[in-house]
């Protein structure tokens, strides 16, 4: 390592290039245009473009007939709940924590989990609870009062145990949010050390303020992630700010599972966690007071010219010292400017920069204090539940241990705190002069360049096994669903105008909808689905294609411990076996029907109107959500498209409301 010259690979965006692959990519569609318009003999670009759509679709029914397959039928009899094959209890601990023990008699470990509801945290607190996972399993732990410092900490788990981490779990339709904490051994000896492990980052994690360093660079290290989240592929965030316009209504949904809330909340945080120099603190606040004045009335171009060291006004009153920790915060600042609309710059800037300003001027003590107010909250036996994956033979042997975590569990009442009176989404909303109650939204992302369309109407979930209306809509909202070479995913894939897309629906959440990444025109593509659907023809194979799906969801296949999870949710969602049960049996029922396909056939415009905008025959779900991600481009086009499907005789033109970051920032 000492022998080799360090590099670093830096990349920022080229408008220049942008612009230049654009107009590439027109000169390649004009000369394309005119090759087919030679071809088809005529003047007309668009009369020759339709020709070759015409064409084209000519040619993709001839491979669909000459490469068809007899539909394979569906098995005789398909398992009835999520995980057939799964052997559990449920017990009691100490203070009535409830324990769901899964058994897996090949296991030679066991992995321990205990889940801490959040929907208890006052909503002055809930701003700590963003980073609890990783603050209380990276930052080292104190044994007997001794610091044992993360180093050390990571060393032991590798030696003692097989695995230690944190994480939230939640649940859209019933509102559960949690923090787990989970903790894994091979061996009993292994075992019983996670579960001890587990109770001192819970019981005695090293908040001390000796122990800063390493808590900001853990602050420092998330917040970093999570701004970096919207550059990882869409398929792994894009449901996230989705969910979070779905569960405005639940702040600890928002701290604990939205990155633009979470990201904010960690910027909060780190500057909670700075201790200026003796003597620095005043003049640091004057700077950042004159910085939020001095940029309140101006534009994006002006503020991000003012935020150059140079330009800010007092940087010339400042220390050496001084200057590194105003730095950091312009930079901060800087990085923040895309999180907030034009209509609100100044508001919104002048905000923040006062913000971290009162953070700055907290002590640090007091912010570790009320996180450790915050962890002593959740650890109520009240709010609690438990869950183990291992042999029965381990499972005798931890009882005791599994009895005394337990035991350690604060025995005060457990309450949960009401939700606000209006959701905090909607709230941002409102300050900032926007429409707080749209049926249409869209996140700004202007570094994307396709679109993302999100949509979700509540349907069918397991516990409605005896209304029939709506088992029939949820199958007939199948049709289309799925992999199958006629429907809406393979498609649209051939096509080119989406990547990960489809018909999609989940019975464990109560929804189905529409979902499609990486669009060239979210438009172009939802129209090109409609169409898909208008036109289909009825099937009688479809039957069995429709019955499959119901029954996709399965844990069969996963680990020992994702099983032992699933099912301890799964009861405290109130979903258990029987249920689920009861509904396939019902599904299955059905499948006897002679014409349950021409039923859900003639159901099929009404209930795909529910969820797709612009479709016709009837209305969108009024309890559903309509999400769209992209760039302006992308927004303004949605836009022309729902103003145009709102039909002639609409006398309320619809509107696309725009979401922005700053719209997730706790107040």
């Amino acid at each position: 390592v000492t022998g080799v010259t360090p590099y670093v690979v830096g990349a920022r965006p080229n408008p220049a290039l942008i612009a230049r692959e654009q107009a590439e990519r027109d000169a390649r569609l004009a000369a394309e245009t005119e090759r087919l318009k030679r071809q088809y003999g005529t003047d007309d670009a668009q009369q020759a473009l339709a020709r070759h759509a015409a064409d084209a679709q000519a040619e993709l029914a001839r491979i669909d007939r000459e490469t068809a397959v007899p539909p394979i039928p569906f098995v005789a009899r398909p398992p009835l709940t999520l995980d057939d094959g799964l052997a559990y209890e449920t017990t009691k601990l100490a203070h009535g924590v409830p324990l769901v023990a899964s058994r897996f008699d090949s296991m030679t470990g066991a992995l321990t989990g205990v889940a801490l509801r959040l929907d208890a945290v006052p909503a002055d607190e809930l701003r700590g609870v963003s980073l609890l996972p990783e603050l209380l399993t990276a930052t080292g732990v104190l044994l007997d009062g001794r610091p044992l410092p993360y180093e050390e900490m990571s060393e032991r788990l590798r030696r003692e145990i097989l695995a230690l981490n944190a994480g939230f779990s939640t649940n859209a339709r019933t509102g559960r949010v949690e923090l787990v904490l989970r903790g894994s051994g091979v061996g009993l000896a292994e075992s019983r050390r996670a579960i001890e492990w587990m109770a001192r980052v819970l019981q005695a994690p090293d908040w001390r303020v000796e122990n800063l360093p390493r808590i900001r660079d853990v602050v420092d290290q998330q917040l970093a992630a999570l701004r970096d989240t919207v550059q990882r592929p869409e398929e792994y965030w894009v449901q996230d700010p989705a969910e979070a316009w779905r569960r405005q209504r639940q702040p600890s949904w928002l701290a604990a599972a939205s990155f633009l809330t979470r990201t904010h909340n960690a910027l909060r945080l780190r500057w909670q966690l700075i201790d200026p120099a003796p003597g620095d603190g005043e003049p640091l606040a004057a700077f950042l007071t004159r910085l939020a004045e001095t940029g309140r009335p101006l534009d994006r171009a002006a503020l991000k010219a003012l935020l150059a060291p140079e330009k800010v006004p007092g940087w010339d009153m400042l220390s050496p010292a001084q200057r590194t920790l105003a730095t950091e915060a312009l930079r901060d600042l800087d990085l923040s400017l895309s999180e907030m609309p034009d209509a609100s710059l100044g508001a919104d800037f002048a905000q923040l920069t006062l913000t971290l300003r009162d953070d700055l001027a907290q002590p640090a003590r007091t912010a570790l204090a009320r996180l450790d107010a915050l962890r002593q909250r959740l650890l109520r036996a009240g709010g609690a539940r438990m869950f183990l994956a291992a042999s029965g033979e381990l499972r005798v042997a931890l009882a005791p241990d599994l009895e005394a975590f337990a035991r350690r569990l604060d025995s005060t009442p457990f309450g949960p705190v009401l939700p606000p009176g209006e959701p905090l989404i909607a709230a941002r909303l409102r300050q900032r002069g926007a429409d707080p109650t749209p049926q249409h939204v869209g996140l700004h992302a202007p570094n994307k360049q396709g679109g993302v369309i999100i949509t979700t109407v509540p349907m069918v979930a397991h516990a409605d096994a005896g209304d029939r209306e709506k088992l029939l809509d949820y199958l007939s909202s199948r049709l289309y669903g799925g992999s199958g070479s006629h429907g809406v995913f393979n498609k649209t894939v051939g096509a080119g105008l989406a990547y990960s897309n489809g018909l999609r629906g989940s019975v464990s959440q109560g929804i189905v909808g529409y979902y499609a990444e990486r669009t060239p025109e979210l438009p172009q593509t939802v129209r090109f689905v409609i169409d898909i659907v208008k036109g289909g023809r009825l099937d009688p194979t479809l039957g069995e294609y429709v019955i499959s799906q119901a029954f996709a969801e399965t844990r069969a296949s996963r680990t020992y411990e994702a099983r032992a999870e699933g099912i301890a949710a799964d009861l405290a969602d109130g979903q258990p076996p029987d249920t689920v049960r009861r509904f396939r049996s019902a599904i299955l029922a059905l499948r006897q029907e002679p014409r349950l396909v021409e039923q859900l056939f003639e159901r099929k415009d009404r209930v795909h109107a529910r969820l797709l905008p612009g479709y016709g025959g009837g209305a969108l779900d009024e309890r559903g959500s309509f999400y769209v991600i992209g760039p302006d481009k992308q927004l303004d086009a949605w836009e022309r498209y729902l103003q145009g499907s709102a039909g002639a005789g609409s006398t309320t033109p619809l509107r696309l409301q725009r979401l922005f970051g700053r719209d997730h920032w706790m107040p």
